[in-house]
């Protein structure tokens, strides 16, 4: 019994032996798109941590430097949407499943958030908040209504857009003048265009001469010729 026992320990399982003779196929890996939503989303994540951080020190950062941090974060979630919804026919067809030598034990969780089919928690709160926002009843929607919905998104949208070009075209400043102001013909004033000198003073300019001119408004000219005048007396 014991030496069987231990012929049946030492004999390998079919198990280990489609671990070790398996070799996995690579060439079905959609490796371009995942590589891209990959490095998308570490930038996006870098930004957002960046964002907390600064957020919780004790003193605030600057608020125009909080704007280009949220700027870039921006950016960088509409470069995440726009690469998933490239690649979204190759993303929704791909079958993920673990190789043999996966370490399920110690690497559970994750293995079971990325074969997870349903929906987290938290993403089903905030479809459910969207679809309670627009007051539409998503049992009742056919391909002709939500196709209206879109088109009135769109139209709004480019209502938003066409009035906020407009109304940065006013405030849009060129110098002293905004946009509207320089491609208008109709000036209020005229420009001031200083007029070319030739006239080149003969004597060096005094200081007390230009401090007099300055404070008490005297001509060297003026003050000559009163001199002259005043008779000199012995």
């Amino acid at each position: 019994m014991q030496a069987n026992s231990g012929n049946m320990l030492n004999k390998p399982t079919n198990m280990s032996l489609n671990a070790n003779s398996f070799k996995p196929d690579y060439k079905g890996v959609p490796s371009q798109a995942l590589d891209a939503v990959r490095m998308r989303l570490a930038q996006l994540t870098h930004s957002l941590r960046k964002i907390r951080d600064d957020l919780s020190k004790a003193e605030l950062p600057q608020w125009y430097s909080l704007q280009s941090q949220l700027n870039v974060t921006l950016t960088q979630l509409m470069s995440v949407t726009s690469t998933l919804e490239h690649f979204h026919d190759t993303l929704d067809s791909t079958v993920v499943y673990p190789l043999p030598k996966f370490p399920t034990t110690s690497h559970e969780t994750l293995l079971t958030t990325l074969l997870r089919k349903k929906y987290t928690p938290e993403v089903d709160e905030w479809i459910k908040e969207a679809q309670e926002s627009s007051g539409l009843d998503p049992s009742q929607l056919n391909q002709t209504k939500i196709k209206q919905v879109l088109q009135k998104d769109k139209d709004c949208t480019k209502w938003a857009l066409d009035t906020f070009s407009a109304e940065f075209e006013k405030y849009d400043f060129k110098g002293l003048k905004t946009k509207k102001e320089q491609e208008s013909e109709d000036l209020m004033e005229t420009d001031y265009v200083p007029t070319a000198q030739t006239y080149k003073p003969s004597d060096a300019f005094v200081v007390e001469d230009v401090l007099n001119f300055v404070y008490r408004g005297e001509d060297k000219e003026d003050t000559s010729e009163e001199k002259k005048e005043i008779p000199v007396t012995n």
